[in-house]
């Protein structure tokens, strides 16, 4: 056989040999297991038998017994996401070996997945309510010792899997996972619900478990040059298979991304829900979905925009357009945490998703219940309930993520459908104000058996089926949570629009679309509010400058030791950073406290003034802003604020709104800006009666080698840690509560 470079030219045994080169951008790589499209519900051994046996081995027989009944229903695009196979009839004799060989291999599965069906009918029939131990002796053998039999409040009986024993089980066998490997030639793909990929002469079938490091050494020579025969000796390819694995590559060297190196926030939009957001210190990808490069096509960023390092891969829930293997696999050597929604454990439905990603090689995988968070140098992920997507069905997999950095805040919402608006109200209650918000308006959407019937116990009649959508808000739920948020700039996205998605959502869009008439109603109502909106498509850039937090001077200091004291949850408000009042050296830390510093801080967004009249407590509230909740909270707190107020300077003057609206702290004594200067003035000068009699603090610590140091964390804390790094040459020990030394340092530069 003669081997052919990338222009056809012969290549001789030498080239070959000393070929280094890098992967081409528009390779496409299809995760696969027993050739149909992997997907996060084929990997759970339960859930995976039900998907086998309820639907991919019903859609290949079907197609056996009628392929032309297939192939003329496609002709109707709208067709395309239903059970039909995009192969022309023509190959219905791969198909049905494909057919022959699932149901001789996977008979393990089909076994499984009987069991399970056997089990729900001996729930069914046992007498409701009554003790379920008896029924342990009749489980079907290839269920015992892997499930627990429960019942809800309800009494209604149900089967609890023990998801970490069905992976250490025959059930789970890396053996049917392949990856394709073939040249993009267009956006289009065949959807991959719903048809097995077959080997052809433009594709490369490797059979490879999905956890093999060897995947990552091949997806890094997307950006790093290698030696092409030493990658095919590591694969194994076949002499046959050598002309085209070696077509995969080139030469060329691929355009290298510029590291982000601003002082703010940068955000890009690679499609549908995947947004990346830079810092210079931090990088974060949510649902990442990237596609390939693809000269002639929609404008879009691909694999070579991405940075070298991805410190957290954000996902919001487990739908297969936002779980891509396809994407995650090749950007695993990048990702440093992957970050998912907590799971019910156990569930059918709701299988574990970090599971999952564990067994296929993410080992860093970390989980988030609601309102959990995790600290980052210059802000912080917190994850927030979402309602709605899933056909009211009981799965807990669904987060959406507020990211905050640099003072900014960013929400991505994917398919949040805004039901209840109480939700964001206490939302907003607690995080306040929305710099950017991303949200899908996928509002017509799929019924739930669309996703979801293979794993429900019985058929669902049509009606109801239609009235349980596996969809997000429309223009008065998502202007509702627009209201409630008060996002500076909203954004939709995650409809699926891009060309290069069809294969993932089948989404196809006419102009009078209800999700892009409703989408159209929100933008005409932010716009006509002065906000930013848009509906995004194909690739967008979003730049946010800081909006400082504190008033850290630019002096580089030295880093100080971290003596964590225990484990303790991650503090929605860290009160360092939280605080509006001005940072003085003159006020104690024991001014704020962790529940009021939040409160002060909503009161801030909102445009709430706070002054002293003597004894009495003054506010100044825009219209409607102090409702009846904000008002009690206010009366409560109402000692610690009159307090705080009289601690910073007892003020006798209402506040001036010019200088309100010019005063970056909504909280700093409102007097007018005359009238506060000279009180500064006079401030600052100390009698000459009142001088040390000692050597200070300061002067004295220059002697000593070891400072322990309590509360720097605190309000006061951080400026005495901020001096004694300036003043002195010691080393300061600082006692913080936290995790591990890297969680206490990234509090202790948060102050």
């Amino acid at each position: 056989m003669i081997k052919r470079d990338e222009r056809n030219q012969p290549l001789n045994d030498a080239v070959l040999k000393d070929f280094i080169g890098y992967l081409k951008p528009d390779v496409i790589v299809e995760p696969l297991i027993n050739q149909w499209y992997a997907w996060s519900y084929l990997i759970p051994p339960a859930t995976a038998s039900r998907y086998l046996t309820q639907s991919q081995i019903q859609v290949m027989q079907s197609f056996v017994d009628a392929p032309e009944v297939h192939e003329t229903t496609l002709r109707d695009p709208a067709m395309m996401g239903g059970p039909f196979i995009q192969h022309p009839a023509s190959r219905v004799g791969e198909v049905r070996s494909l057919l022959e060989k699932t149901k001789e291999e996977q008979s393990q599965f089909l076994g499984l997945s009987h069991a399970i069906t056997h089990l729900r009918t001996q729930l069914a029939n046992h007498p409701p309510g009554q003790s379920l131990e008896p029924l342990y002796d009749q489980i079907p053998e290839a269920l015992k010792g892997y499930v627990e039999l429960v019942y809800d409040a309800n009494n209604s009986a149900s089967i609890r899997f023990i998801e970490g024993l069905l992976y250490r089980s025959e059930y789970y066998s890396t053996a049917s996972q392949s990856i394709a490997l073939r040249i993009a030639d267009c956006d289009e793909r065949a959807f991959v619900m719903s048809t097995p990929r077959l080997p052809d002469d433009s594709s490369l079938f490797l059979s490879i478990p999905f956890a093999d490091p060897r995947l990552d050494q091949l997806f890094q020579m997307r950006h790093t040059a290698g030696s092409v025969s030493a990658i095919a000796t590591l694969f194994n390819i076949p002499e046959q298979k050598l002309s085209f694995f070696y077509s995969l590559f080139t030469a060329e060297s691929p355009q290298k991304p510029s590291p982000y190196q601003g002082d703010g926030i940068r955000v890009r939009y690679f499609g549908h829900a995947c947004v990346l957001i830079e810092t210079a210190e931090i990088s974060i990808l949510c649902d990442p979905l990237v596609s390939y490069e693809h000269p002639t096509g929609m404008a879009r960023y691909s694999y070579i925009d991405l940075p070298e390092t991805i410190d957290y891969a954000l996902i919001t829930h487990n739908h297969q357009d936002h779980v891509m293997f396809e994407t995650l696999l090749q950007l695993r050597h990048k990702i440093k945490h992957v970050v998912v929604p907590s799971s019910q454990k156990g569930s059918l439905l709701d299988p574990s998703l970090k599971l999952a990603l564990q067994k296929i090689g993410f080992s860093q995988t970390l989980t988030l219940d609601e309102l959990d968070s995790i600290p980052l140098p210059d802000g912080s992920i917190t994850s927030i309930p979402v309602l709605g997507e899933h056909g009211d069905l009981n799965i807990t997999t669904k987060n959406a993520y507020w990211i905050t950095l640099k003072g900014r805040s960013i929400l991505c919402a994917a398919d949040s459908n805004n039901l209840d608006p109480n939700l964001y109200a206490h939302i907003h209650h607690l995080l306040g104000d929305l710099d950017l918000l991303f949200l899908g308006m996928e509002c017509e959407g799929a019924p739930y058996t669309w996703a979801y019937g293979p794993l429900l116990p019985n058929s669902v009649p049509h009606a109801q089926a239609q009235s349980r959508r596996l969809d997000g808000s429309n223009a008065e739920r998502a202007l509702a949570l627009v209201n409630q948020l008060n996002p500076q700039q909203v954004y939709i996205y995650a409809m699926g629009q891009e060309p290069w998605l069809t294969y993932i959502t089948s989404i196809d869009y006419a102009p009078d679309a209800p999700p892009i008439l409703e989408s159209n109603q929100l933008i005409e109502a932010c716009l006509q509010e002065e906000r930013e909106c848009g509906r995004l498509l194909g690739q967008h850039q979003i730049n946010l400058t800081p909006i400082a937090t504190t008033n850290k001077k630019n002096t580089p200091i030295p880093t100080p030791s971290i003596h964590p004291t225990h484990q303790s949850t991650t503090s929605l408000f860290p009160t360092a950073q939280s605080s509006s009042l001005p940072r003085q050296h003159s006020e104690p830390s024991s001014m704020l406290s962790d529940t009021l510093t939040p409160f002060l801080d909503h009161l801030q967004t909102l445009d709430i003034r706070l002054w002293l009249e003597g004894d009495t407590l003054r506010c100044n509230a825009p219209k409607g802003a102090l409702t009846p909740a904000l008002t009690a909270e206010l009366k409560a707190n109402k000692p610690a604020i009159i307090a705080l107020l009289k601690g910073s300077a007892v003020n006798t003057h209402a506040p001036d709104s010019a200088t309100q609206k010019s005063d970056p702290s909504a909280f700093k004594r409102n007097t007018p800006q005359s009238t506060e200067s000279a009180d500064w003035q006079q401030d600052i000068q100390l009698p000459p009666e009142i001088h040390p009699q000692a050597p200070s603090v300061a002067e004295a610590s220059h002697q000593t080698n070891h400072i322990l140091l309590t509360g720097a964390t605190g309000f006061l804390g951080a400026f005495i840690l901020h001096e004694l790094l300036l003043q002195t040459e010691g080393h300061i020990h600082c006692l913080v509560r936290a995790s591990d030394p890297a969680e206490g340092l990234a509090k202790l530069k948060q102050c």
